[in-house]
């Protein structure tokens, strides 16, 4: 197994295209993208009923070396600063296959 940082990034899906190039630039390796999820924050509700989906958040997943974590983080944090979302990191370990 190989250790790996695991973060968890929740925003407005209308960001995550920002979000996803933030990643692309910052090269994890991969990353996992749930659409349409709903929840309650320091922003209020996200219903995720809206028709055009700007009421709705999206969940990215990501597993890199602590090397690529950190840097994608210091970018990341003034994004959520300003449009809100929440992110989650912590140490894993990837089995490998």
């Amino acid at each position: 197994m190989t250790p790996v940082k695991r973060i968890e990034i929740v925003v407005p899906e209308h960001l995550l295209r920002e979000v996803q190039d933030l990643l692309d630039r910052h090269r994890p390796g991969g990353y996992t993208v749930i659409r349409g999820l709903s929840g309650k924050g320091d922003r209020g509700v996200q219903s995720g009923d809206g028709l055009s989906g700007e009421f709705s958040n999206a969940a990215v997943l990501v597993a890199c070396p602590e090397a690529v974590a950190s840097p994608l983080l210091q970018e990341l944090r003034p994004l959520l600063a300003r449009f809100g979302g929440m992110c989650l990191v912590s140490d894993a370990q990837w089995l490998r296959h």
